[in-house]
C-alpha cells in the first residue's frame, strides 16, 4: 500500500480538531449534567429543559471529535496525502492545475484545483469535492477543499508550497482572503442574469 515519504509533512488534523472541540465541549456537557440533574429531581422548567438540550449539542460535539480523531493531510514529492481515519488516498502533483488557501474568519481551507474532472468514485475524495468560484480565471470551479485546523496549518501549506514548486504547471494562487457569504450573493446575482 502506497503511503507518503518518511520526510513528509503531517499534519494532525484529527487530534487538532478533537482536542478544541473536547474543550468547546465541557461548558455545554456540564450544562447538560445539571439539566438532568434538574429534571431527575423533579425541577421541569423551561431553563432546565433548554440546559438539556445544550448538553446534548456538547454530546454531538463529543462524537464529531471521536469520529474525527484519526484525519491526517501530509505532503511530499509525490503529492497531497488525505487520510480520512478509514482510508487514504493521494492527489499527486501531476494531476493538480492549481493551489489556493481560503482563510475565513472561522476557517481555513487548502483548496487544490484537479486538472481533470475531480475523482468522485474514491470514497476520500468525494467528501472534499466543492463547487465555488475558481481560484484563478483559467482554473477550474470545481476543486477539493481541505479543511485544515486553526493551529498548525501554515507549516503544511509551507510544505505544499515547497513539494508542488518543482511542476510548472501547477499555478499557486497563494492566499485568498474569503467571505462565503458574499460569495454566495454574488452567485445568486450572476444566476438571475
Amino acid at each position: 500500500m502506497l503511503s507518503p515519504s518518511p520526510h513528509a509533512t503531517v499534519l494532525h488534523a484529527g487530534r487538532r480538531t478533537m482536542l478544541g472541540l473536547l474543550i468547546a465541549a465541557v461548558v455545554p456537557l456540564l450544562l447538560g449534567f445539571f439539566g438532568v440533574g434538574g429534571l431527575v429531581t423533579g425541577r421541569v422548567t423551561t431553563e432546565t429543559l433548554v440546559m438539556v438540550g445544550v448538553g446534548a449539542l456538547g454530546v454531538l460535539m463529543l462524537v464529531v471529535a471521536w469520529r474525527q480523531r484519526h484525519q491526517k493531510i501530509a505532503a511530499d514529492h509525490t503529492g497531497l496525502w488525505v487520510h480520512n481515519g478509514r482510508a487514504q488516498q493521494v492527489i499527486r502533483w501531476e494531476s493538480v492545475a492549481g493551489i489556493g488557501v481560503y482563510y475565513a474568519a472561522q476557517a481555513v481551507s487548502l483548496e487544490v484545483v484537479p486538472r481533470g474532472p475531480a475523482n468522485d468514485r474514491d470514497p476520500v475524495l468525494r467528501a472534499l469535492i466543492h463547487d465555488d468560484e475558481p481560484l484563478a480565471p483559467e482554473l477550474a470551479r470545481v476543486r477539493y477543499r481541505i479543511t485544515l485546523p486553526q493551529v498548525g496549518w501554515r507549516t503544511l501549506v509551507e510544505a505544499v508550497r515547497r513539494h508542488s514548486e518543482p511542476h510548472p504547471s501547477l499555478r499557486w494562487c497563494g492566499q485568498i482572503n474569503y467571505n462565503p457569504v458574499m460569495a454566495a450573493l454574488a452567485r445568486r446575482r450572476s444566476d438571475r442574469t
